[in-house]
């Protein structure tokens, strides 16, 4: 994550307006001066704690309130049933139908999708690959294989387990839709490191 400069007035001056409040009702309540309340608003002057705490409590929030990082509203991903986009991966050789459901800004490490499995061959490879994978049945039953074990799946159940045992989803009859989410651990360390910077 880039370092963020946390501008403390700018978020003074934020709060004191959603409060209906003036300048100089700060200044009043707090016993500083209207002067000293402007120049923090215009981040000319960083105030010392016991000064921020007393305008935190006039503005009725928390001193974190200050130096947490602001939510971003807009940050959402959202996709419409109609605009899915089918993605690739190693189950297409085995007939499943992925489509992508969401994506969470900043973490191309997370996929979440939703596969159609058809009833399935006689042929049962199993495979494998790096992270860890949770799975909701939506509808339909599915045999979850899982290296020598064999779990059967129902209608609303759910099993997370690790991608790196041997595994293969099953459809005994007709079809069945499953939710998936995939946490891909490969490079997810180097990924968070640069996220904390």
């Amino acid at each position: 994550m880039a370092e963020q400069v946390i501008k403390i007035g700018e978020r003074v001056r934020k709060i004191r307006n959603q409060r209906g409040l003036t300048l100089q009702d700060v200044a009043s309540y707090t016993g500083f001066s209207k002067a000293l309340i402007s120049q923090i608003e215009n981040n000319v002057v960083t105030p010392p704690i016991n000064t921020l705490s007393k305008i935190a409590k006039v503005l009725n929030v928390k001193m974190t309130y200050f130096f947490e990082e602001e939510i971003d509203y807009n940050d959402y991903h959202i996709v419409r049933r109609n605009d899915r986009k089918l993605i690739f991966r190693e189950g297409v050789k085995h007939g499943y139908i992925y489509e992508e459901l969401a994506k969470v800004h900043g973490f191309e490490n997370l996929e979440i999708y939703m596969v159609t499995i058809k009833e399935s061959g006689s042929d049962k490879k199993l495979f494998n690959h790096e992270g860890y994978e949770y799975i909701y049945l939506k509808r339909g039953k599915i045999n979850l294989y899982l290296n020598n074990e064999v779990i059967e799946v129902e209608e609303g159940d759910s099993i997370a387990f690790n991608s790196r045992i041997p595994h293969y989803l099953e459809c005994p009859e007709g079809e069945a839709k499953v939710i998936g989410i995939l946490l891909k651990t490969e490079g997810l360390k180097e990924h968070l490191e640069k996220q904390a910077k």
